[in-house]
């Protein structure tokens, strides 16, 4: 039917729909830990004014738990709260399909399908609300810029596993979430697998972190399986993620898979020289890393490497370590992080590999002799005589204090590198790396470190068929035994080695077994014996012309006569002793036999005299750096400040050489402390 003239206006009613306030947002975790400082600033940027904030990290480090968690808890945004997840998003309509679906979430037509007229649209909307978008893993600035609300009293949130660096122009406010601290990863462990079931094997726990390095994607996933299965050990849960390395876990393991879709995406992100880079940490031997071994390793530049490395540990591959004094700058892969990267480097040419290790090494052993040229140049007699001086390269180091600094950073990285040397029957570089770091076990006396290293530097001079090799490495392992209380082990390879030397002929070496031998009987309480010993080590000694070795048997031989009660028969040995060193230009050693001479003055009577040599004989130990035998001239200190009747003087030297024996005889420290508690 047509309608005739119409008279009047003619009205449209369409439909009204009353769309609800939208509140998008994925459902906050249940489990939330930690993030104190993230949570800080995201509540500082609001409170500023923030329009844009940037949270970036790996994946399953919590990116979108962060936001979520404290997006939730904000009245501020009352026109709602809007969630586009970008992965899944992908092409040109991406961001059309994202604007069309917020507009009409705010109960607003779409009128067109052009993207740049839909963003118009969507800050004219925005303008005067105050919405908070949640735009979850982002890859580009160019994803972000079409979806930010118009306004200043919005805000959008952006997840990315980049740092969206051409993000820049647009001012965000920048949160880094990085792993979780150790005590945070056990919290959310324990929130799933249940807290007393944490704290009754707080290491199986403490692995389990590890293995999850501390994301706390995986932290869930392998809560979640221990809460499924109470009857379930933590320890066998943490063997099964910790298995050695080179193996390989089950392709369904979930928490391993979410480590490495983490670890391989963040890789996937990096440029082609800090991916190679990455594979090449995975090689290393070492507990840390930092620009000198790296630079050495990767054969590129300092700067170059000092560069890469920081931007793996932006990408949080890498965890920036405490400075150490003679390695201000150094790294650490996680045992996960560094297992994802080997398994990455198995693609690259095997003659590659090998060279990344190779390289470390020699540059290890290399930068280590250059330490003990400078501070045991005597005792690198063996080396000198093979290899002739180092060659020159940059070094860390200027002066004796920094090359033991150095050589005491590196303590952690010296058995991964003598059993990397040695898997690839390296044997010479083993022993020589094991020989040159001799100075550390010195002055630092690491004990257990000591005999681990020579067990592996024997063994490779034995390999090399290296005689004189074999006789160093029982010389300078068996004083390490002697020195930890190991006696009886220190005489069998003192043993070996006399047995060696007087089938090679070699007097030299004869001597120093017998000076071993002595000193292991004088420790044993045997000082006789221990004379005969030493008597025989001065006169090889003498024999073959080795001046220091008579001043250091000449020392052994005046303790020996404290020993027997004999005071005046030490003191004319100990006054020799430091005679002959001073004339050669050994002042530690002699520095050693002034304080022995001190203390046996104190004996005779001589207090003050022997007080002040004492007391000067301190200062060169000490800058000499030898823990030990600082420890042991403060107790002689101690001692004779107590028989002098100054009780102030003896406590504070007491206090002093526990404090240092502390940190290589405890049991010693806590016997001087009774002392204290005495006084």
């Amino acid at each position: 039917m047509q309608a005739g003239a119409i008279f009047g206006g003619v009205h449209h009613h369409a439909s009204t729909v009353n769309y609800p306030v939208p509140r998008q947002l994925p459902p906050a975790p249940r489990h939330f830990v930690n993030r104190v400082e993230q949570l800080r600033t995201l509540e500082t940027a609001r409170t500023a004014g923030a329009t844009l904030v940037a949270i970036t990290g790996l994946v399953g480090a919590g990116k979108t738990g962060l936001a979520t968690h404290w997006l939730h808890r904000q009245d501020t945004y009352a026109d709602g709260h809007l969630y586009a997840d970008l992965s899944t998003l992908t092409g040109s309509t991406a961001a059309q399909t994202v604007l069309s679906g917020w507009l009409r979430a705010l109960g607003l037509p779409t009128p067109s399908d052009d993207v740049h007229e839909l963003a118009g649209l969507w800050r004219s909307a925005t303008c005067n609300r105050a919405v908070a978008v949640l735009l979850d893993d982002a890859t580009s600035a160019a994803q972000i810029r079409l979806l930010r609300p118009g306004g200043t009293a919005s805000l959008a949130v952006v997840t990315s596993r980049t740092p969206l660096d051409d993000l820049d122009l647009d001012a965000p406010e920048r949160i880094q979430v990085g792993r979780l601290g150790p005590a945070a990863a056990r919290e959310l462990l324990g929130r799933f697998a249940g807290t007393t079931r944490i704290m009754a094997d707080p290491k199986a726990a403490a692995e389990i972190a590890e293995a999850c390095v501390h994301l706390p994607l995986p932290l869930v996933l392998a809560g979640a399986r221990l809460g499924a299965r109470p009857e379930r050990s933590l320890r066998s849960a943490a063997d099964a993620l910790t298995y050695p390395a080179g193996a390989r876990s089950h392709p369904e393991d979930r928490v391993r898979m979410a480590i490495t879709t983490a670890l391989t995406a963040t890789y996937n992100s990096l440029d082609a020289d800090a991916q190679r880079l990455y594979r090449c940490l995975g090689l290393l031997p070492t507990a840390d890393v930092d620009p000198d071994m790296v630079a050495a390793a990767a054969a590129t530049e300092w700067a170059t490497a000092e560069r890469l490395l920081e931007v793996l540990a932006d990408e949080q591959l890498l965890e920036p370590l405490a400075a150490h004094a003679a390695r201000p700058v150094r790294y650490r892969m996680a045992a996960a992080v560094r297992e994802h990267a080997c398994g990455l480097a198995e693609h690259d040419p095997e003659h590659d590999r090998k060279n990344v290790r190779r390289r470390v090494c020699d540059w290890m052993l290399l930068v280590a002799t250059h330490a003990q040229f400078r501070l045991t140049p005597a005792q690198a007699t063996l080396r000198r005589s093979i290899d002739g001086p180092p060659r020159q390269i940059p070094l860390p180091f200027d002066d004796d204090t920094g090359a033991l600094a150095w050589l005491d950073s590196h303590q952690h990285n010296l058995l991964g590198t003598l059993r990397a040397a040695e898997t690839a029957a390296w044997f010479d570089t083993a022993w020589r790396m094991t020989d040159a770091f001799f100075p550390l076990f010195q002055f630092h006396h690491p004990y257990t470190l000591w005999a681990a290293a020579h067990q592996i530097g024997l063994s490779a001079a034995r390999s090399a068929t290296n005689p004189a090799a074999q006789r160093q490495m029982l010389a300078s392992g068996a004083i390490g035994l002697a020195a930890a209380g190991r006696v009886h082990d220190a005489i069998d390879w003192y043993t070996g080695m006399l047995e060696a030397a007087r089938a090679d002929a070699d007097t030299r070496d004869e001597g120093q077994a017998h000076h071993g031998l002595g000193g292991c009987q004088l420790e044993a309480g045997r000082p006789h014996e221990a004379e005969a010993h030493l008597a025989l080590a001065v006169a090889r000694w003498e024999q073959c012309g080795y001046q220091r070795g008579v001043g250091l048997a000449l020392i052994r031989l005046g303790e020996c006569a404290l020993a027997t009660g004999t005071p005046h028969e030490a003191l004319s040995r100990l006054d020799q002793a430091c005679t002959l060193l001073l004339d050669i230009q050994e002042c530690y050693e002699a520095a050693r036999a002034s304080a022995l001479h001190g203390h046996t003055q104190v004996l005779l009577g001589r207090s003050a005299n022997g007080i002040a040599e004492m007391e000067s004989a301190l200062e060169t130990i000490t800058v000499a750096g030898s823990i030990l035998w600082q420890a042991r001239t403060l107790k002689l200190l101690a001692e004779a400040h107590q028989a002098a009747g100054d009780r102030v003087r003896a406590l504070r030297r007491y206090q002093r050489s526990a404090d240092l024996y502390d940190r290589i005889r405890p049991a010693e420290a806590d016997s001087i402390r009774r002392l204290i508690e005495e006084l």
